[in-house]
C-alpha cells in the first residue's frame, strides 16, 4: 500500500503546524517579527528571544506613529480561553512598564470572534491588536510569505503556489509598467503643450530641500524614540539643536505632511531625492541624507 506524503491543503498544514508548535519561544518571537513586518509594523526591536529578563515585553515596534509593546504566546496545542486571557493580561503589564501607546498580542491559539472582542476591549484606553491562529495562517499562506513559512514551518510551496507566486509577481510588474506608461504619456503631452515649461533649477532645488527636510525629520523621530527608550544617547547640546530643527520643519510643512510614511511612500521620497540631483548633474546614488 502506497503512503501519501503530500501535505495537507486548504491551509490545513500551516494551521496544524502552528497549533502544534514545538520550536519554542525563540522561533515563535522571530516568526512573529516577520509576520508583523509584513503587516506594516516597523522598528521591530526584540528583547531576549534566547532568554533573559525582557522588561515586560517580547519586543517593541511602531505602527501609525504609535509605540507598541508586543507579546508572543505559542504553547503546544489549544489552551483554555481563561489560560489565554491570563497570559494576555500578564503580558499587557509591559505596556505600562514601557510607557507604550498600544499592545500587540501574537498567538497560535484559536480564538472565536467574541473571545477576540473580549481581549481587545479589556483596556479601552489603549490600542490593542490580536494576531490569532487563523489570522496568522492567512498571512503565512500569501505568496510574499512563502519563504517565511518555509523557514519556520518547513512547508515547501506546491506547484499551485508557485503559479500563484509568479502570478502575483507578474501582477506587480504589470502595475508598475502601467504607471510608467501613464507617466511617459503625460510627459509627452506636457511637452506638446506650448504653454507648458520645464521646471526651473530653482524649483528643482526647492523640491530637493523639501525632500531632505522630510527624510531628515522621519529619521529624527526614529532617533527620538531610541533616545526616549534609553537605547541611544546624544550630546545634550546637539540634541537641543536637533529638537529646534525638528520644530522648524513642523512649522514649515505642517505635522500632517510629515508622515508617518508607508514603506511605499518612504521609497517614493528617497527615489525622488535620488532622481532630482541627477537632473542637476550629480552622479547616480548620491543620496546623502
Amino acid at each position: 500500500m502506497a503512503i501519501n506524503y503530500r501535505r495537507r491543503t486548504d491551509g490545513d498544514e500551516t494551521w496544524n503546524r502552528l497549533k502544534e508548535w514545538v520550536k519554542g519561544q525563540k522561533s515563535a518571537e522571530r516568526l512573529s517579527g516577520h509576520i508583523l513586518q509584513s503587516e506594516g509594523f516597523s522598528s521591530i526591536d526584540p528583547s531576549h528571544p534566547l532568554g533573559g529578563r525582557d522588561g515586560g515585553k517580547d519586543f517593541l515596534c511602531l505602527k501609525e506613529g504609535f509605540k507598541r509593546v508586543g507579546a508572543v504566546y505559542f504553547p503546544r496545542g489549544q489552551q483554555s480561553f481563561n489560560a489565554i486571557k491570563t497570559k494576555f493580561q500578564a503580558d499587557f503589564d509591559g505596556v505600562i512598564k514601557n510607557q507604550a501607546d498600544a499592545f500587540v498580542f501574537v498567538t497560535n491559539q484559536e480564538l472565536s470572534v467574541s473571545e477576540r472582542k473580549e481581549l481587545m476591549t479589556l483596556h479601552l484606553d489603549y490600542r490593542i491588536e490580536v494576531y490569532h491562529l487563523d489570522r496568522i495562517v492567512n498571512i503565512l499562506n500569501t505568496p510574499s510569505n512563502y519563504g517565511v513559512r518555509l523557514e519556520f514551518l518547513d512547508i515547501e510551496i506546491t506547484p499551485e503556489e508557485q503559479l500563484a507566486y509568479f502570478a502575483e509577481r507578474d501582477k506587480t510588474f504589470l502595475a508598475m509598467m502601467e504607471k510608467f506608461d501613464k507617466f511617459t504619456e503625460a510627459r509627452m503631452m506636457r511637452h506638446d503643450d506650448e504653454e507648458c515649461e520645464d521646471r526651473t533649477v530653482e524649483e528643482i532645488s526647492g523640491a530637493i530641500t523639501e525632500l531632505l527636510d522630510k527624510i531628515w525629520y522621519d529619521r529624527h523621530l526614529s532617533l527620538k524614540y531610541r533616545v526616549r527608550t534609553g537605547q541611544e544617547t546624544v550630546d545634550p547640546e546637539i540634541w537641543k539643536g536637533a529638537l529646534k530643527s525638528a520644530r522648524a520643519v513642523v512649522r514649515r510643512y505642517g505635522r500632517e505632511n510629515l508622515g508617518p510614511w508607508t514603506d511605499f511612500e518612504w521609497g517614493m521620497l528617497n527615489g525622488k531625492l535620488l532622481a532630482l540631483p541627477w537632473v542637476l548633474g550629480d552622479d547616480w546614488n548620491m543620496l546623502d541624507t
